[in-house]
Formats: structure tokens, C-alpha cells, sequence
């Protein structure tokens, strides 16, 4: 998924191909007057070729390194603008995420302590003992939510230690935190054959759906790993939980995030592959091309 260019931007490079076009086409033009209506009165022919071919050496290269010097300036300034609607599409998912996870949680809490409010003045002390044992959990699970998400939020800084290690911490943190196991098998030799951004974002769907898992599976046990096929690499996560009905993942719509990770994939041209069955599991797989 490409930003569209900027109009400024295209101006800027029309500008340049024009200077690039004209430039040596005028430079040329006016060396080549000065050398016939010039110098070839006051200096011999060898000389003037001399000179001739030392100014345009020295024409050519102070055209060439201003030309460079603005190309560089351009792409300074594109890299930075494409950085800025990166990080702003970054808040924004990660703003999504939150309303999936942490805003509906105390959305329920508020909920529940609404009605035990209501049971207080009844005075119904059973109702209120099962309603505040809700309210724990609700609350427990917001807790890991919010550290949780504090923990992904750092995730990019841990690639530089290296991919398959930053996917392992970021496993054990899971298993630490909700006791399910966490298998990651890592391509031989532990290789990486992609981009920092495809690796940020493929680490940002693992973090999604691993939440998933923590939230709606029930799984045992999750399973990690990376393969080759047809210049593609496919990493998969896959958990042995209860699964769910084809379809039923959109039915139950933010709750699986299913969107944000394809948005995730799509900015670095890959896609995501769901498949689960009841019963039997889940299995995200994530296709990023190799280039």
C-alpha cells in the first residue's frame, strides 16, 4: 500500500529533469561559442582543445556533484515524510488495538460496577459477592492487557538483537504471563532474508495473535515457525485451541484484529492467511515476498 506522491514532490522532480535535460545542453552551447568566437583567435589549436576538454571535465563535474547534492536533499526529505505517515498509520493501529482490547475492558468494568451499585441498594449480598469476583477478572485482565501492550510497544527496539531473537523473548514474556507454551523455530541458520519494516510488522502480528490466543482460544500450546517457498517467506503461528467456524471471525469483527493484521502485511506487500477449525485450532500464516 503506497502513499500517494506528494504535488510538491512531483513538481520538485519535473524541475530536476528539466535542469538535468537543459543544463548540459546550455553548458555545451556556450563552451562551444567561446571556444570558436574566443579562443580560437588568441590561442593555437592544440591549446584549445586542451582548454576545451578541461572545462568541460570540470563543468561536468561540478554539474554532476550539484545535481547529486539536490537528488540527496529530495531523498532526505521523502524518507522523512514516508517515516512520519508510517508512524502516524503506526498510532493509529496501535490505537485500534487498544480500543479492541484495553477501552472495551474498562468499557465492561464500568458496566459492573454499574450494576453493583444497583445490587448495593438492594442489598443483595450474593449477587454482589458473584458480581465483584467479575469485576476482579475483568480487571486482572485489563492489567495484562496494559502490560502487555507496554511490552509490544517496545518490541522494535529489541530487533536489534535480531528477528528470531526478539520472537523468542517476546514468547517467553507470553508464556510467563499466561502459562501457555510457546514453541519458535527459526529458519536455519536463523536467517532473515527481509527488510527492518517487514520484520517490525511481522513481529506486530505475532503480538496480535498471540492476544488472541490469550483472549479467546484457550489454548495449550502455540507453535511458531518460518519457511521458504517460491522466493516467499511464510511465517506461521499456529495454536491448539478451540478454532472457529469459517466466517465467524468476521461476526465477531474487532475482537480477532483480523483487519489490522492484513493492513500490517499489505504495507510491506505481503498477506495474511487465516484457517481454523472447531475444535482443532487456529493458524495465521503471514506471506511476505523476498527481494
Amino acid at each position: 500500500m503506497q502513499e500517494p506522491e506528494p504535488i510538491a514532490e512531483r513538481r520538485r522532480y519535473g524541475r530536476l529533469k528539466w535542469l538535468t535535460t537543459a543544463g548540459p545542453t546550455a553548458f555545451v552551447t556556450v563552451a562551444e561559442v567561446v571556444r570558436f568566437v574566443f579562443l580560437r583567435r588568441w590561442l593555437p589549436p592544440a591549446e584549445v582543445s586542451l582548454v576545451a576538454i578541461l572545462v568541460t571535465l570540470v563543468g561536468a563535474a561540478a554539474f554532476s556533484s550539484f545535481v547529486f547534492g539536490i537528488v540527496e536533499r529530495m531523498e532526505r526529505e521523502r524518507t522523512a515524510y514516508k517515516e512520519a505517515m508510517l508512524a502516524l498509520k503506526e498510532r493509529e493501529r496501535l490505537a485500534r488495538e487498544m480500543h479492541d482490547g484495553l477501552a472495551q475492558n474498562l468499557a465492561a468494568i464500568n458496566l459492573k460496577v454499574h450494576r453493583l451499585s444497583h445490587l448495593l441498594a438492594q442489598r443483595d449480598l450474593e449477587a454482589m459477592a458473584e458480581e465483584l469476583v467479575a469485576v476482579q477478572a475483568a480487571v486482572n485482565l485489563s492489567y495484562t492487557e496494559v502490560r502487555q501492550s507496554l511490552y509490544d510497544l517496545k518490541a522494535g527496539q529489541r530487533l536489534a538483537e535480531g528477528f528470531w531473537t526478539a520472537l523468542e523473548k517476546q514468547a517467553e514474556e507470553f508464556h510467563r504471563q499466561t502459562g501457555v507454551a510457546v514453541r519458535v523455530e527459526p529458519l536455519p541458520d536463523r536467517q532473515e532474508p527481509w527488510n527492518e519494516m517487514a520484520a517490525v510488522q511481522m513481529l506486530r502480528i505475532v503480538q496480535e495473535c498471540l492476544a488472541n490466543v490469550r483472549r479467546h482460544a484457550e489454548a495449550h500450546q502455540v507453535r511458531i515457525w518460518g519457511t521458504i517457498q517460491n522466493g516467499e517467506f511464510r511465517l506461521t503461528v499456529a495454536d491448539d485451541g478451540k478454532g472457529f467456524e469459517p466466517g465467524q471471525e468476521r461476526d465477531r469483527g474487532h475482537h480477532f484484529g483480523l483487519s489490522i493484521m492484513q493492513e500490517r502485511a499489505e504495507s510491506v506487500g505481503g498477506r495474511v492467511v487465516v484457517q481454523s477449525t472447531v475444535g482443532k485450532g487456529t493458524e495465521v500464516t503471514v506471506v511476505i515476498p523476498i527481494r
